[in-house]
């Protein structure tokens, strides 16, 4: 019996934490994200939006009222702001191939949206969870590139100024 409580114990340590469980999300809430090089911060609140400033300053770069996301990365120029989907890296069974994963934004204008369709030609890749699909998740932005992982382990690259994939 201890070497199958054992084992069983080994076998959900080596499982990423995403994988073990699905819990429930927090409620919506205000935070903030700084661009690689500290040069700007964007404050992400449910209530009144984005707001990016810079850093030394404090002063407001641009305003979005409508924009929140759990996830949000600021480019260095303090223009580009990239979200990603609500549910982090867990989509719902019933997905369509349209759910948008992830969104480009320069100063409060939506550039492009990329589907789950989009990301994957064939979704037969995507992880069943024990209630929703993992499809990986945003690496971060280097430069003017978004770093995407994929479940499957690919990574796929993204000019933040267009929303387009990078060859």
């Amino acid at each position: 019996m201890i070497i199958i409580q054992t084992l069983a114990l080994l076998i959900l340590l080596c499982c990423p934490p995403d994988l073990q469980a699905d819990t429930p999300l927090p409620p919506p809430k205000r935070h903030e994200v700084e661009s690689p090089s500290k040069k700007y911060i964007a404050t992400v609140d449910p209530k009144t939006g984005v707001t990016v400033r810079a850093a030394g300053s404090g002063k407001t770069v641009w305003k979005a009222p409508k924009i929140w996301s759990r996830r949000a990365f600021l480019a260095d120029d303090g223009e580009h702001l990239v979200t990603g989907y609500d549910g982090l890296n867990l989509i719902p069974v019933n997905y369509t191939r349209d759910l948008v994963l992830i969104t480009f934004w320069r100063r409060g204008e939506r550039i492009r949206d990329i589907t789950v369709g989009e990301l994957f030609p064939d979704t037969k890749v995507l992880v069943r969870t024990v209630s929703h699909y993992h499809w990986g998740g945003i690496q971060g932005i280097t430069g003017r590139t978004l770093t995407v992982r994929r479940c499957d382990k690919k990574e796929v690259r993204f000019d933040i100024t267009t929303g387009k994939v990078k060859e």
